[in-house]
Order: structure tokens, then sequence, then C-alpha cells
């Protein structure tokens, strides 16, 4: 009974020095961690962070299919003009269905909630875009993105895309959207620059320039009805991300759009 209770003892203590190892060597990586925001992050930052996760990208060549153009203003800024320019976009993209599904879609501002993190290779990167696409009523308190289907990153006319920001986000969104790599991200300023990101193969992200905006909705729209053939496609990917009670304000300075609602369809 006494060598039992001493083996006891032993196996407490060397679980104990095991959780104490674990924890030195966590904080020990945590201390070698570049860190970058999404906004900030440069191509050997991306990388090397995508590179860790296995995911590849390619830009494809524009798409110069004749279409119509679209004047938007951003007078005022970006962070004011943002719920205007998503109602905008909401009106150009008109009423659309998504295939094999009846319910409705809708637009949700999410600039207050948190995306990420993306962790691999020493590095890690959060951030946040500016529009989710989502389906109606769906959307849970402690969950802002698990029913997403696409999201939307606006820059003002005096600026330029960022493409390794939006690689970023989107794949954090299909690590946290139970759609996986089947969300698709367009990237926009309403006037003359419109980039699409989506999964092509599994793990794997084009980039899709245009020339024209209509053809750039018409095209983001199109994937967006086909979330569930695509998502069939591409297969389950990566397990979802915790994202439990990283729903809140990123920044003390971030606006809070906690309230904000799209104006009602006329």
């Amino acid at each position: 009974e006494a060598r039992e209770e001493q083996r006891k003892r032993d196996e407490e203590a060397r679980e104990e020095q095991r959780k104490r190892d674990e924890a030195m060597l966590s904080e020990l990586r945590d201390s070698k961690t570049e860190r970058m925001s999404m906004s900030n992050a440069t191509l050997q930052f991306t990388s090397q962070l995508l590179g860790g996760l296995n995911v590849k990208w390619s830009q494809a060549a524009d798409i110069t299919d004749k279409g119509g153009n679209y004047t938007f203003s951003w007078d005022g800024g970006e962070e004011k003009c943002t719920k205007t320019a998503t109602a905008k976009l909401k009106e150009w993209m008109g009423e659309f269905s998504i295939e094999q599904d009846e319910r409705q879609v809708e637009f949700i501002d999410v600039r207050n909630k948190a995306l990420g993190p993306l962790k691999a290779c020493g590095k890690e990167s959060s951030g946040k875009t500016d529009a989710a696409i989502c389906f109606k009523g769906l959307e849970h308190s402690d969950r802002a993105f698990p029913f997403v289907i696409g999201m939307v990153e606006f820059k003002t006319d005096t600026a330029q895309l960022k493409c390794y920001q939006q690689l970023l986000e989107l794949v954090a969104m299909s690590r946290i959207s139970e759609f996986r790599q089947g969300v698709v991200l367009l990237g926009t300023d309403l006037n003359t620059k419109w980039e699409v990101l989506f999964f092509e193969t599994p793990n794997h992200i084009t980039v899709q320039p245009f020339q024209f905006g209509s053809v750039a909705i018409e095209y983001f729209r199109e994937k967006l009805q086909c979330v569930h053939a695509r998502v069939h496609k591409l297969g389950p990917g990566p397990p979802l991300a915790d994202m439990s009670g990283l729903h809140t304000v990123l920044e003390e300075e971030d606006q809070d759009l906690s309230n904000f609602s799209m104006p009602a369809d006329t």
C-alpha cells in the first residue's frame, strides 16, 4: 500500500513537471513569434505564414470582358463611408438566391469583430474585414462568422487593394465559417479596382482581377450562389478554429458598429 501511494505521488510529480515544461516551451515559442496585422502583411510574411498552413495562391490574368463601371464617392474617408458603400454594393448586386438553399442572405457589418488569428512557422496574424454575407437570422452572439459565405474588403479610391491582407482574411474566414474553403472575398473601391479571391482547388487560392465592376460583381455573385457545390467539390478542409470570445472589438479606437443594420429594401 505504501508503494502504491509513492507511485501515485511520483506520477503526480511527473505530470506537474510535464505541465511546467510545456508552459515554459510555450512561453519561449511565444516570445519568438513574429506578429503582424493582416492589413500590414508583407509578401515574405504572408508566404511564410500561409506556407506553414499549406495554403498556396496564384494571380490570374485580368478578366477584360466588357461591362459597366460604377462610381462611388469616398469623401469623408473609409471609416465614415463603409456603411454607405456596403448598402451601395448590395444595391448593385441585386436580389439573389443560393442554389440548393431556400434561406435568404444578408450583408452585415463586421468591422468590430475579430478575424483570426492565423499561426504557423513562428508567424501570427490577426485582423478584421469590412462586411460579411451570411444566411439571414443565423448569426450567433458568441460566434460572428459560422454562416458566412462571402466577405468584402473595401478600400478608398485613393488606396490600393492589399492582396496579402485579402489572402489572410480569406484563409482566416475559411477556418471559422462552416462553409470552409467555399467562402469567397471581394476586394474593391467600388470604382476601378475589383478583385475576387476564392479557393479554386483545396488549399489553393486564385486572385482574380477585373477591369469592369459589373463583370466582377456578377462573378462574385455566381461564386456565392454555388457555395454548396463548391464546398462539396473542395472537401472539408482544416478543422474549424475555436473563435469563442474573439467576437469583441479588436482595438479601443475601433468604431462601435454593433447596432449597425442595413437599410430596408425598397
